[in-house]
């Protein structure tokens, strides 16, 4: 079966590049049409695709081109970050800071994020080599297939509140990643339950919280000195106890 299913269009434009840059760009149209209907536009200036979702939720997918890359002898770009912003949590943050961890201003609205190098390990191969022009269009159709069935679900794990406790995948659930951030989102959503199903999954998953978990309550009780910076181990006890979930 043949694997190029866009227009000549699209291919012409891919197979015909020579700079890098345009190489890029021509995929990147390419891969624009292919994810149209799912709600992802190309944002050239960001190299990003965005969806904007109920809420003003967005989700973007950065794509990064390899510092090797040179015309005519090396082409190569990589689906480099999966990120996912709600502005309705952001806003829940800034009424009420003391209940949330200390971040930078600019990370208010930040629900999860990935690098995609960490989904390798569930057989994403995130990098597409684009270096001879025939094989372009092959090869950037294995990538998007692999969108569609890795990177889609991703986004969508953390889009309903009632069963993301359950399907969140671990690699978000670490010490340095968004278990806090996810515990209150399911708060600002009314998911208590979840909220508390979700911390059980943490502390059974990674150690460094599960020791720290203890650690964060205490410094709850210690008022705004008490409170953790964005991404320590003692975030996800600390949030536990300022929310009221165990």
């Amino acid at each position: 079966m043949d694997l190029i299913t866009w227009g000549e269009d699209l291919v012409g434009p891919l197979v015909g590049a020579h700079r890098p840059a345009d190489v890029l760009q021509a995929a990147a149209s390419c891969m624009a049409e292919e994810f149209r209907s799912d709600g992802f536009r190309w944002i050239k200036s960001r190299r990003c695709f965005e969806r904007r979702g109920q809420g003003g939720r967005v989700e973007r997918m950065t794509l990064e081109p390899s510092r090797h890359n040179r015309s005519g002898s090396f082409v190569r770009f990589a689906v480099a970050q999966l990120h996912v912003d709600e502005p309705d949590l952001g806003d829940w943050r800034a009424a009420n800071h003391l209940l949330t961890v200390i971040r930078p201003d600019g990370a208010l609205d930040v629900l999860c994020a990935t690098s995609c190098h960490d989904l390798v390990r569930v057989g994403f191969r995130n990098t597409v080599g684009l270096t001879r022009p025939e094989t372009r269009a092959a090869h950037l159709r294995v990538l998007c297939d692999q969108i569609r069935q890795i990177v889609l679900p991703w986004f969508a794990s953390t889009r309903d509140p009632r069963q993301l406790a359950a399907i969140v995948p671990e690699a978000l659930l670490g010490p340095f990643d968004f278990a806090p951030d996810l515990v209150e989102y399911l708060v600002l959503r009314g998911e208590r339950e979840q909220a508390r199903l979700l911390i059980e999954r943490v502390l059974e998953v990674d150690r460094k919280q599960r020791e720290a978990f203890p650690e964060g309550r205490h410094l709850a009780g210690q008022g705004l000195v008490g409170r953790p910076h964005w991404h320590t181990p003692q975030a996800l006890g600390w949030t536990s106890a300022v929310l009221g979930l165990c």
